[in-house]
């Protein structure tokens, strides 16, 4: 019998990586006997098995809780929210004077004196990062958004995030009715989406093309999470239309902003000929920007506004993406302080213990001088530590990133 090597440039970039992954993995058991695999990754040769009943599990689970339907009390909280989710709508200076602003997507109002948030391409042009001249909010009166100018609130543009698909506004002083020199809209509550998780009830708030100019709602479950690419995914129906509007939890508070979908398509071929000739469709993924973020961005802009309030500038970084961190560090003995070379390090979630393929979020290993980098950015927060070589014991803590806070210091001791 003879056995192949392959070569790293005829792999697929894509192999490569699970490939690294999975020797992740094996280094931070610490040994090649299958009873240490238990320590961070679980019997691999039980692997397949574990993930059907998993898959079996999580499916019965999120249709005994769509079965149960949401409680009398959820419901409430969830109608209250609704009258703080409006209809964008739009228009260009070059338009016709007699066509009015078109509906463009949704938006949630997140203070009382008229700061929204919603999603930076629906108030964009089409195929395009140049904004509308003109963007306007209509809120609901029992649960319907009307196009009238009497009820149009105009908006202005505050932060805009292009890279996360974000864009807080504020309504126009110009906008506000002549003598009220302020405004309390309904708001909704802030809630903290970094708690979410699978499973987890949620409704999908907003104004789907196809849905006219009543509001609609649309519940469903937390599908996953994938932190460091900032989603929380949902099998709720994301229709056109309701981007930017709110995804809220049982308390009627904001979790996240639908923002995309993603669907499975698969082409048929019904004549036979070798060449597909149609599609069918398996499902659907709905994406939502964590409300972490709008939070986050919403912070920037109490700082842009105290700022102007003093006549000072504002940074212009502010405007541009959340802030995502290069991880580096050192490994050493806690004996006698000497570099280890050969460490896996890793982040996971925090409150992880165990490390696996599926939850481990950045890795590096440790060079000679037992200096490592983690081979991919993350942005500012908790997050677990772990790290592990043949040897020694592993370490597992809870650390906190920050922009001020990114160098690691990890002592390893011997094992017994």
């Amino acid at each position: 019998m003879s056995i192949r090597i392959l070569k790293r440039d005829k792999i697929k970039p894509k192999t490569f990586r699970t490939f690294a992954l999975l020797a992740f993995i094996w280094a931070l058991a610490g040994s090649a006997a299958p009873r240490n695999l238990d320590l961070f990754a679980g019997r691999i040769t039980s692997a397949s098995a574990q993930q059907s009943e998993q898959g079996a599990a999580n499916f019965n689970g999120q249709a005994n809780r769509k079965n149960r339907g949401l409680s009398p009390e959820a419901r409430s909280h969830i109608r209250q929210a609704m009258a703080a989710v409006g209809l964008i709508l739009v228009r260009n200076n070059t338009d016709p004077a007699e066509k009015g602003p078109r509906p463009r997507g949704s938006a949630v109002v997140v203070r009382q004196d008229g700061v929204i948030a919603t999603n930076f391409h629906v108030i964009a042009r089409d195929k395009s990062v140049e904004l509308y001249d003109e963007i306007y909010l209509s809120l609901p009166v029992n649960g319907v958004v009307t196009p009238s100018a009497s009820r149009l609130h105009r908006l202005k543009t505050v932060l805009i995030n292009k890279e996360l698909d974000l864009a807080i506004l504020k309504i126009a002083d110009d906008s506000i009715a002549s003598g009220q020199s302020s405004i309390a809209l309904p708001t909704i509550e802030m809630g903290d989406s970094r708690a979410v998780r699978e499973l987890d009830d949620l409704v999908i708030i907003g104004y789907p093309e196809k849905g006219g100019f009543s509001v609609t709602v649309s519940p469903g479950t937390v599908e996953g999470k994938d932190i460091l690419e900032n989603w929380i995914k949902t099998d709720a129906r994301l229709i056109h239309g309701n981007s930017g509007g709110a995804a809220v939890n049982g308390e009627g508070k904001l979790i996240g902003i639908p923002t995309k979908v993603v669907v499975d398509k698969q082409p048929t071929d019904k004549d036979g000929d070798g060449f597909p000739d149609g599609f069918y469709t398996l499902g659907a993924v709905g994406f939502l920007r964590p409300s972490h973020i709008i939070a986050s961005m919403l912070a920037q802009v109490s700082d842009i506004e105290m700022k102007a309030h003093k006549g000072q500038a504002a940074d212009p970084r502010m405007a541009t993406t959340l802030p995502q961190l290069a991880v580096s560090g050192v490994v050493k003995s806690a004996l006698n302080g000497k570099p280890i070379a050969g460490a896996a390090v890793g982040l996971t979630p925090l409150g992880t213990q165990e490390a696996s393929a599926k939850n481990i979020l950045t890795w590096g290993y440790t060079d000679a001088d037992g200096q490592f980098r983690l081979n991919k950015l993350v942005p500012p927060g908790r997050y677990t530590l772990q790290a592990k070589t043949f040897g020694y014991e592993i370490v597992r803590r809870d650390i906190e990133l920050s922009r001020e806070n990114t160098q690691l210091q990890i002592e390893l001791r011997r094992s017994e």
